[in-house]
C-alpha cells in the first residue's frame, strides 16, 4: 500500500518527515488561526462625517426659470426729463448692491431704445436688449407726475423671456422731495422682492449640513425649522403676463443651529430621498403665517360660539356661500344700449324745392364691443339698428306715410395713451378703421327721398376720466377702478363714397360726415357699468350732375340726435 510522506521544516529540525495525520493536524491548525484572526477584526470605531448618498435628482424648468442670482437696474424714464428717475435708480442700485441674496452687476447702459411702457409690451426687444447683459433679472424704474400727484412703478423683467413678471407702484404720490421718493422706492423694492415665490438659497452642502444666504436681517432664527421647495409650475396673467400663483414641492426640511448677520447654518432634518436636497434649492417658511394655539370652534370656550355672535348673521347667513374675490376685468367688454333718436333727412331737388322728413322720437338699440389686446391697444365694433315712420314730404306723392330703417356698422383699432400707466385711469384714446351707414327710405311715386349708403375711413378721439373711489373695493387692487366715470368722443369720415337706391340724384358728391358724443359711467360692481350716452351724427352731401333721374337733387343730409342708457359687462 503506498503511504503519503510530506516534508516541512522546523526550527528543530529543518527535514522532519511526516505522514497523513501530521498533514491534517497542521492543516487544522492554520485553519483555527485563520478564524480567530477574522473574528478578531473589529471595524473602525473613528467617527466620520455622515456620508450623504447618491439620489435622484429632482428637476424643474419652472424651478430654474425663476432663480435669480444676478440682477440690475435698467435705465427708467419720466416725464420731467429725468429729474426724479436718475435718483431713484441710484437708490435701486445702492439697495441691490447692499443686498445679500444676489449680485448686482452693471447693465452699462444709459438710456432704452423705447419708453418703458412699450419696452414691457415689447419682450422680443426686451430679450435683444438683455442678450448681451449676465444677469437673470432686471428691474425697471418708471415714473409720471401727474395732475393727481406722482406715480411710481417698479417692474421686475426675467430676461429669458424678456417679459414682466412681477410689477409694484404707487399712485398719486403728493410729495415730491427727492428723500420722499427714494422712501416711496425702497418700499416698492421691498413689496417687489417679496412676491418672489422663495426666500432664498441654499448656498453648499456637506453631509447634511447645509449654509443658506439667509440670516439675522432677513428674519432668521435659531432653531427654526424651514422648508427647502422646488418650483414646479408657474401661473401667469393671461393678458399682462403678471405672476400670479406658483406650485411648489416640498424637498425636504431643515432646522437652522447657527444665525449670522447675512447667513445661517442648519442641518437636514428630512428629505424625500437621500441627497434630494442640494445646492441652490430654494427655501421657503421664512414668515410663515401663525393663528395662534387658542382657536377652537367649540361652544365650550370664554367667547361662546360663532352662532352665538351677535354678528352671525352676517358671517353665515341662511344660505351661506364660501367667499370668493373676483378677479378684476382683463380681456374687454360688451355693451347694449337703448333709448330714443329724433332724425330730420332731407334733399333739395330742382324744379321741385326743399323735401324734408322729420321722426321726432324714433327707438334705437345699440351693440359695442371691445377687445383689450393688451393696455395700449383696443379692438372696437359696434352696431346700431333704429326704426322710424315719417309724413312723405312730397306733396301729392304716394304712399303718404314713409318707414325707414337705420343701419349703422364701423370696426377699429384704438390706441390708448393713459395718463398715469393705468389702463382703468385716465386716457385719450385715438382710433382709426372702417365704417358704414345706411338709411333706407320706402320708395315713392313721384319719386322723392332715396335710400342713401356712406361708407368710408374712420378717425376719431376720445377722452375717459374717472372719479372718486370705488368704495366697495376700496382695500382690494381693484381699488383703481372709480365709481363715476365721463367721456366723450369724436368721429370723422375720410375718403367717403356715397350711394343711393332706386335711382341716384347725382354723378358725383362731396360729402361731410361728423359724430360725437357725450356719456356719463356709474359702476354698478366690479364687471358692470350703467352708462348713459347722448349722440349727435351728420351726414351731408353736395351733389353735381344730374344722375338718372329727372329732377337731379344739388344736396342731402341726414342728422340724428339720440340719448342712450344701458348696461356694459367687462370680463
Amino acid at each position: 500500500m503506498f503511504q503519503h510522506v510530506c516534508t516541512f521544516r522546523t526550527l528543530t529540525n529543518p527535514t522532519r518527515r511526516c505522514g497523513w495525520s501530521t498533514f491534517l493536524t497542521a492543516f487544522a491548525m492554520l485553519t483555527f488561526v485563520q478564524l480567530a484572526s477574522a473574528q478578531n477584526s473589529e471595524p473602525s470605531t473613528s467617527v466620520q462625517s455622515p456620508r450623504v448618498e447618491q439620489g435622484a435628482v429632482f428637476t424643474s424648468p419652472s424651478d430654474d426659470f425663476i432663480s435669480i442670482r444676478k440682477i440690475s437696474v435698467l435705465p427708467g424714464a419720466d416725464n420731467l426729463d429725468g429729474i426724479f428717475v436718475r435718483p431713484v435708480e441710484s437708490h435701486l442700485v445702492g439697495l441691490l448692491k447692499t443686498s445679500h441674496r444676489w449680485e448686482y452687476a452693471d447693465t452699462g447702459l444709459v438710456s432704452l431704445p423705447k419708453a418703458p411702457v412699450e419696452l414691457e409690451d415689447n419682450p422680443t426687444l426686451t430679450q435683444q436688449l438683455l442678450a448681451p447683459i449676465p444677469v437673470d433679472a432686471v428691474i425697471l424704474p418708471s415714473l409720471t407726475k401727474g395732475p393727481t400727484g406722482l406715480s411710481i412703478r417698479l417692474s421686475l423683467i426675467m430676461k429669458s423671456d424678456g417679459r414682466v413678471l412681477l410689477q409694484e407702484q404707487v399712485k398719486d404720490l403728493n410729495r415730491f422731495e427727492i428723500a420722499e421718493v427714494k422712501n416711496q422706492v425702497g418700499q416698492l423694492y421691498q413689496r417687489l422682492i417679496r412676491k418672489i415665490p422663495y426666500d432664498g438659497l441654499i448656498l453648499s452642502r456637506q453631509g447634511n449640513r447645509v449654509t443658506l444666504n439667509l440670516g439675522r436681517v432677513d428674519g432668521v432664527q435659531l432653531n427654526q425649522d424651514l422648508a427647502v421647495v422646488q418650483v414646479i409650475s408657474l401661473t401667469r396673467h393671461p393678458k399682462f403676463g403678471f405672476l400670479i400663483s406658483t406650485e411648489k414641492e416640498i424637498l425636504g426640511r431643515i432646522r437652522v443651529l447657527k444665525v449670522d448677520d447675512t447667513l445661517s447654518f442648519a442641518i437636514v432634518t428630512a428629505e424625500k430621498e437621500r441627497g434630494a436636497i442640494r445646492r441652490l434649492n430654494k427655501i421657503a417658511g421664512l414668515n410663515a403665517v401663525e393663528y395662534g394655539t387658542d382657536q377652537t370652534l367649540s361652544s365650550g370656550t370664554d367667547e361662546g360660539s360663532l352662532q352665538d355672535r351677535p354678528d352671525h348673521g352676517v358671517a353665515f347667513g341662511s344660505q351661506a356661500e364660501e367667499w370668493l374675490p373676483i378677479r378684476e376685468p382683463s380681456f374687454g367688454q360688451v355693451g347694449v344700449k337703448a333709448g330714443l333718436g329724433m332724425y330730420k333727412g332731407g334733399m333739395n331737388l330742382t324744379g321741385v324745392g326743399a323735401l324734408e322728413a322729420k321722426s321726432d322720437f324714433y327707438p334705437l338699440l345699440e351693440v359695442d364691443g371691445e377687445l383689450w389686446l393688451n393696455p395700449n391697444w383696443t379692438v372696437q365694433a359696434e352696431v346700431t339698428q333704429g326704426i322710424m315712420s315719417t309724413s312723405n314730404p312730397r306733396a301729392g306723392a304716394s304712399p303718404s306715410t314713409l318707414n325707414h330703417a337705420l343701419n349703422k356698422y364701423s370696426i377699429s383699432m384704438a390706441y390708448n395713451f393713459l395718463m398715469r400707466n393705468d389702463f382703468f385711469g385716465p386716457k385719450f384714446q385715438f382710433r382709426g378703421g372702417l365704417s358704414y351707414y345706411r338709411m333706407y327710405v320706402d320708395d315713392s311715386t313721384p319719386q322723392g327721398l332715396t335710400t342713401v349708403n356712406y361708407n368710408g375711413v374712420l378717425t376719431g378721439v376720445g377722452i375717459y376720466f374717472p372719479l372718486g373711489t370705488f368704495a366697495n373695493q376700496a382695500s382690494d387692487p381693484s381699488e383703481r377702478l372709480r365709481l363715476w366715470a365721463i367721456g366723450g368722443d369724436l368721429s370723422m369720415l375720410f375718403l367717403t363714397k356715397l350711394t343711393e337706391s332706386p335711382i341716384r340724384s347725382g354723378d358725383s358728391s362731396s360729402n361731410t360726415i361728423n359724430e360725437f358724443s357725450f356719456f356719463v359711467d356709474r359702476r354698478l360692481a366690479m364687471n358692470l357699468i350703467l352708462r348713459s350716452q347722448l349722440e349727435f351724427a351728420l351726414y351731408s352731401s353736395s351733389l353735381s350732375g344730374s344722375g338718372n333721374r329727372t329732377e337731379p337733387a344739388t344736396s342731402i343730409s341726414q342728422r340724428h340726435i339720440s340719448a342712450t342708457a344701458g348696461i356694459i359687462y367687462q370680463f
